[in-house]
């Protein structure tokens, strides 16, 4: 656990292995900073990463000026008809009004989350909401 901040490590791996499981319809997991940020904790799963983009670009549900911190992951599905694979990313979301030190603290808590989502092929580290796109997401994994 990083000073002042912790991982509710039971949902956060649920919502891990549920994004994994190919049987699942869950394609994300939006991890945020509940509890005054002290914890980081699963705020919703789901089957529509449009969904994702909505939450982070609605500033309003953090507090007024704080801008939101987020660990995002997702299923893509690559390849052709013949052949389909999942392909995992990690997303980490720092709003552009995120104050300096609570940004240099992301990388430490990154690592906290880290240690329960391990496997993925793709990290994409933003601010910008154009760079959360599903069709760059999906760029980035075929890039890589």
């Amino acid at each position: 656990m990083v000073r002042g901040v912790s991982v509710d490590v039971e949902a956060v791996k649920a919502a891990y292995e549920d994004v994994r499981d190919d049987e699942s319809e869950t394609v994300y997991a939006l991890l945020t900073y509940q509890e005054n940020n002290t914890k980081i904790g699963v705020l919703k799963t789901g089957g529509d990463y449009s969904q994702v983009v909505e939450v982070l670009g609605d500033e309003s549900t953090e507090e007024p000026g704080s801008g939101m911190r987020a660990y995002i992951y997702l299923r893509v599905t690559t390849g052709d008809e013949m052949s389909k694979r999942s392909k995992f990313v990690l997303l980490t979301w720092c709003g552009q009004a995120v104050p300096v030190l609570k940004k240099a603290k992301m990388s430490l808590e990154k690592t906290e989350v880290k240690k329960i989502i391990e496997a993925f092929s793709v990290e994409v580290q933003t601010s910008d909401l154009e760079d959360m796109s599903l069709e760059k997401i999906i760029t980035k994994v075929h890039d890589d």
